[in-house]
């Protein structure tokens, strides 16, 4: 009994000794991953976004305005009034000779159903009337001469309200014959004590109209084709 006391007191004082000569226990670090061990950088890994290359076309600007010029004067282009007759025609005041216009440009232009002769005139006093019918030859007012123009018929057109230009008129130039089929040929006479006249030589005896317009001032004659 007394062996087993002694034995049990000095395995009590190993395990004392022991004890006090045994370092702390630290526990095992462990780390998860991504995570960075003691007195390590921590650096996240960039991560790569997929890049995609535009390869869409460019679209068309919708606001781009056209270019495309108009291929002849607005002035001329509207579709006109009145009635086509192949009889003689003249406006209300015919032969009022109120007025101080002088012819300056005459044109021709062609259109789906008519033909048409344009003659401006400058100036800003008085009004300008006219008288229109066919005639069997085109005869010049004052000197009663015959004009040497194309045409089978001949559309004379009296204008009153000019007056006589000053200086020396020269020729007078028609432009856009190449436009018209039906109309063939245009002359135009300076004016003669207060009136003027002008005539359209055509294929045949067709349906015209007669118009005075403003801004500019122009006398329009539209010939059915």
């Amino acid at each position: 009994m007394k062996r087993i006391v002694v034995a049990i007191a000095v395995s009590v004082v190993l395990a004392a000794c022991g004890s006090d000569t045994d370092g702390p226990t630290t526990a095992p670090q462990t780390t998860t991953e991504g995570s960075a061990g003691p007195g390590e950088e921590t650096t996240e890994p960039a991560s790569e976004e997929p890049t995609t290359e535009d390869t869409a076309a460019p679209s068309d600007d919708p606001t781009t305005e056209s270019t495309d010029e108009p291929t002849s004067d607005p002035t001329d282009t509207g579709e006109g009034s009145g009635d086509f007759t192949t009889g003689p025609s003249q406006s209300a005041d015919f032969p009022d000779l109120v007025g101080a216009y002088l012819p300056e440009t005459a044109r021709v232009g062609g259109h789906d159903t008519y033909e048409r002769v344009v003659v401006e005139y400058s100036g800003n006093e008085g009004t300008l009337n006219w008288s229109a019918s066919y005639e069997d030859a085109p005869i010049q007012d004052g000197s009663g001469f015959e004009v040497d123009m194309g045409g089978e018929d001949f559309l004379t057109v009296w204008v009153s309200g000019v007056t006589y230009p000053t200086g020396d008129p020269g020729e007078f130039e028609i432009s856009g014959l190449n436009q018209a089929t039906a109309i063939q040929d245009v002359h135009v006479d300076m004016p003669f004590e207060g009136m003027h006249t002008f005539f359209i030589g055509v294929d045949e005896k067709r349906p015209y109209r007669v118009q005075v317009l403003n801004d500019p001032m122009r006398i329009v004659v539209d010939v059915q084709k």
